[in-house]
């Protein structure tokens, strides 16, 4: 919506380097630029990496203002703000949570990037989800209150996020009906990190994920979190193990050619 105000926690995240280093990361649906919580400074500090991590459309405005948008829109958004970092001459490592991990995997498959990394992708239902995304068309009230640990809405207090919104069960099967089709085009180094007991999305998923793409770099980490699993391993209570690991495969695998 034009003109629509938009949350100052929920605005693109910008971090500069002095090098060509990028990573270029997008948030999930229902989320923001904070998703990430403190890994874009972390890998700014250790790859001197500059960091964009871009808000997606209608995100930090009205919940009723993402109802209306679909995966393609997303995915377009991103591609055009992807080609200004190119443009520029940037080396970049892509990679996206949940719907972003989506777009990350679909976007290295058109453009030359050295990594991906994709974190808690959506690819494979807990059977309750599933049994919800087949009921969802008939389910009047869209938007529920997110479940959240005491401990995770501590560390989330400096974050944008809404509310669960049920319309993101027909983008999860938009996003992958896209993925499907470009799996086997994936050949860049891939990192799938999936969190362990999350009640949303299944493991399985990662593991497919992974024995569809043609990677010759591809690792799964499976992150087992201290308290309640949550879907999003950056707010977990032992989040800076996922940092570490996201920056020792980028490190280990060489992924940066530019000194």
């Amino acid at each position: 919506m034009a003109g629509q105000e938009i949350d100052k926690k929920a605005k693109t995240v910008e971090l500069k380097a002095k090098s060509k280093r990028e990573f270029f990361l997008l948030h999930g649906y229902t989320g923001s630029p904070t998703d990430f919580n403190n890994l874009g400074k972390y890998l700014n500090k250790r790859f001197n990496a500059n960091v964009k991590i871009i808000r997606l459309k209608g995100h930090g405005e009205k919940i009723e203002n993402i109802d209306s948008l679909d995966y393609k829109d997303f995915l377009i958004q991103a591609e055009e703000e992807l080609k200004k970092e190119i443009a520029k001459g940037m080396e970049i490592i892509i990679g996206g949570i949940s719907i972003g991990s989506f777009i990350a995997l679909q976007l290295s498959t058109k453009y030359p990037v050295h990594g991906i990394i994709s974190v808690s992708n959506p690819y494979r239902y807990r059977l309750f989800t599933g049994i919800l995304s087949f009921f969802e068309p008939i389910v009047f009230k869209k938007h529920w209150k997110k479940p959240i640990p005491d401990y995770e809405k501590g560390l989330r207090k400096n974050a944008f996020y809404y509310d669960t919104n049920l319309r993101g069960v027909k983008i999860i099967k938009q996003g992958k009906k896209e993925v499907d089709r470009i799996l086997n085009k994936v050949k860049a180094p891939c990192l799938i990190v999936h969190v362990l007991d999350e009640n949303i999305f299944h493991e399985k998923g990662a593991r497919l994920i992974r024995d569809k793409i043609k990677s010759k770099i591809k690792k799964i980490y499976y992150f087992r979190e201290n308290g309640k699993a949550s879907h999003n391993p950056f707010y977990a209570i032992n989040h800076k193990k996922v940092n570490l690991v996201i920056g020792n495969f980028v490190e280990d695998n060489k992924l940066f050619k530019i000194k």
